[in-house]
């Protein structure tokens, strides 16, 4: 079968605080994970000047988009810089908006409240909008005593899984932050087959199954279905290197 991409030609579009520094970037990549505590990434930029390196600062915005020349480009990363190299190549690693999670301290004790409501106070000032699943678990008492909002959350999850066993997650895109149980009810953003667009594929132990495939703006906690079955991405890597690549970690649904 033909590719489904013949006239198509990959490319990415990184700004860095501000500057675009696309064209300059060798190599990329970006790590997103529903269980992580954040998505990261890392990058090599020619700096044969030096320039780029003794401008760029820990905390400054650093934004990841690719697709193909003559389609819109996906956002795959949005966050700030976290460290930068002074060598040439730049290495530049980034973190998500997470980091946010862990600036802020939480001093105060909730009583007869629930994990929702315990959530989205913990969460409040935080710059972010909220997108918070009801949880019908009712907390007695829980104290935080200069606690990061990162710990607050970590904390409230772990108990509910605790006392009524359900899973429940966290992340943030687009600027919302999300927390609830995985939502396998939607409809497949992509749909993928062997022999087509499926590179290789692995199955692995649990229930998981590893897929490599081209550049695609598929993110975890997305569906997906692979061979005409529907599967729920648990994690994405994004590759920008010699092979161009998307590699994505699911279950089935």
């Amino acid at each position: 079968m033909a590719s489904p991409y013949p006239y198509l030609c990959p490319v990415i579009d990184v700004t860095l605080a501000g500057i675009s520094v696309g064209s300059l970037t060798a190599r990329l990549g970006v790590v997103s994970d529903l269980c992580g505590k954040a998505d990261t990434c890392i990058l090599l930029v020619a700096d044969g000047k030096g320039e780029l390196g003794g401008s760029v600062r820990r905390g400054d915005p650093l934004v990841v988009r690719w697709g193909y020349t003559g389609e819109n480009l996906n956002e795959i990363f949005r966050g700030v810089v976290r460290e930068a190299g002074l060598s040439d190549p730049l290495v530049i690693r980034g973190i998500d908006y997470n980091a946010i999670l862990n600036y802020k301290r939480i001093r105060m004790t909730f009583e007869n409240e629930t994990a929702t409501g315990i959530i989205r106070a913990v969460m409040a000032d935080t710059g972010l909008e909220l997108d918070i699943q009801e949880c019908e678990l009712e907390i007695d008492r829980l104290p935080f005593f200069d606690r990061t909002v990162r710990e607050c959350i970590d904390a409230v999850s772990d108990l509910v899984r605790r006392e009524i066993g359900n899973e429940y997650f966290d992340y943030i895109r687009d600027g919302v932050f999300h927390w609830g149980r995985k939502d396998k009810s939607q409809t497949p953003a992509r749909s993928f087959n062997t022999g087509f667009d499926i590179i290789r594929m692995e199955r692995l132990g649990n229930g998981l199954a590893f897929m490599e495939t081209l550049v695609v703006p598929v993110r975890h906690s997305e569906v997906i279905e692979v061979d005409g079955e529907k599967s729920f991405v648990v994690k994405a890597e994004y590759l920008w290197d010699a092979g161009r690549r998307t590699r994505l970690w699911f279950e089935p649904v």
